[in-house]
Order: structure tokens, then C-alpha cells, then sequence
């Protein structure tokens, strides 16, 4: 079973960010600390070759758990929508938020 806490991986003075939730149903906002990922691919599309992003928003699970598709989080002055629905880490407690601009 995990047992670490969680508070030292989500802590904004290393590797987190702090980031706006916005519940878009219920009209509601929180800040959530999580660790924002949005790396970059070139990807083949026929003959031409693009660059790709796939943002990702990985945070406490107990801080998004009423997160669903087109809710929003802004992150560094960038608000993204949610690209589907949250992939959960049960053991770790995680949440793993795909993102699209």
C-alpha cells in the first residue's frame, strides 16, 4: 500500500504549480498544486511534419475528484479544458489530467 504523503511532490517551491480548477457545472473555483507537464512531439501528419503538444495536470485525486470533461484549469496565465475524463492512480491517490487549449 502507499503510504507517503503526498504534500512533498505537490509542493509548489519544487516541482509544482499552483493551478486554478474551475467546476464549470457548479460555478466554482479552487486552487489546486499539482505538477503540469506539456512536452512537445513532431508528428508526421501525410508528407508534413508538426509539433504536437499534450499537457498534462497530474495532482492530488482528492482535490479533483468532481473534475469532468471541459473543466478548466489555468496555469501559468493559460486557461486549458480537460480532454476527457481523469485517469486515476487509486493506490498512489493520484489524478492524471490530459489538457487541450
Amino acid at each position: 500500500m502507499f503510504t507517503e504523503t503526498l504534500s512533498q511532490f505537490f509542493n509548489d517551491r519544487d516541482f509544482a504549480v499552483s493551478a486554478t480548477f474551475t467546476d464549470v457545472s457548479a460555478g466554482s473555483s479552487s486552487t489546486v498544486k499539482g505538477v503540469f507537464q506539456n512536452e512537445s512531439a513532431n508528428v508526421e501528419v501525410g508528407e508534413i511534419e508538426v509539433e504536437a503538444t499534450s499537457p498534462m495536470f497530474i495532482c492530488a485525486l482528492s482535490d479533483v475528484s468532481s473534475a469532468v470533461e471541459n473543466d478548466t484549469f489555468a496555469i501559468n496565465s493559460v486557461t486549458y479544458k480537460m480532454a476527457g475524463s481523469i485517469i486515476k492512480d487509486e493506490v498512489a491517490q493520484t489524478a492524471t489530467i490530459m489538457l487541450k487549449d
